[in-house]
């Protein structure tokens, strides 16, 4: 077993449906690797809350915090990281409307993982790297942290951009159904009327200083295309 520890920070609001696959999914299909899962929900109906309280009970969560109010993605993720233990190497962001696939996901993730963000998920316009299922090293984490004037897809947004122009590196897998299912959008549209939204493109862009990140798969691709074209150019 390696050095590395990770802890999982896990925001929940209501869904309880998704949030229970997603937990018992990353307990039962997760090996090889230590981690700790920390669970923060941002004020779900009873029925989530107790659900999560009874998960914790049976030892599913490694540390619950149930907040009054709803802190949504960027500021509920900074709080779920202050419950995270000292030990941790990486932080993982991990949505809780997943379910984890294969048992090796997280040891694939860090595998491959370079000193900055790995992720399973990307998006484009800007290319970026998504934020369901997000590694970081800690101290990068601590150092950045998500900006609370920015919700959801921007923050992370904002955050890898500041990891590349320190030199560090940001991945993305486009590709991952194998280890990992992304539900989507099960947890409402309470961000829809978040700070930060209207953050025009333009201003985005300019975050990235003309340095984008890196899609682990498509580069593979490429890499197949280009000896393709070799092979084919040599059979004329």
């Amino acid at each position: 077993m390696s050095e590395e520890f990770v802890s999982i920070l896990m925001l929940t609001h209501n869904a309880p449906k998704y949030v229970e696959i997603s937990i018992r999914s990353v307990m039962e299909r997760t090996s090889d690797v230590d981690y700790e899962l920390v669970v923060l929900d941002n004020a779900s109906e009873a029925e989530t809350r107790d659900m999560v309280s009874t998960l914790h009970q049976e030892g599913l969560i490694q540390k619950l915090v149930l907040l009054e109010r709803n802190s949504l993605f960027a500021e509920g993720n900074n709080l779920a990281a202050l419950q995270a233990s000292s030990e941790a190497t990486h932080y993982l962001l991990l949505n809780s409307d997943i379910e984890i696939k294969d048992v090796q996901w997280l040891r694939h993730l860090l595998d491959n993982h370079k000193r900055g963000i790995t992720s399973y998920g990307t998006a484009v316009h800007p290319d970026r790297v998504d934020g369901y299922c997000l590694l970081i090293d800690a101290d990068l984490y601590k150092k950045h942290r998500l900006n609370e004037d920015f919700q959801w897809w921007w923050s992370v947004t904002r955050l890898q951009a500041h990891i590349l122009n320190d030199g560090h590196a940001v991945r993305g897998y486009s590709k991952h159904e194998k280890y990992i299912h992304h539900f989507g959008g099960k947890s409402g549209n309470a961000f829809k009327n978040a700070k930060g939204m209207g953050v025009s493109r333009e201003e985005v862009y300019s975050w990235f200083n003309g340095k984008s990140p890196t899609f682990i798969d498509r580069n593979v691709l490429s890499t197949a295309m280009r000896k393709l074209v070799r092979f084919v150019r040599r059979r004329i």
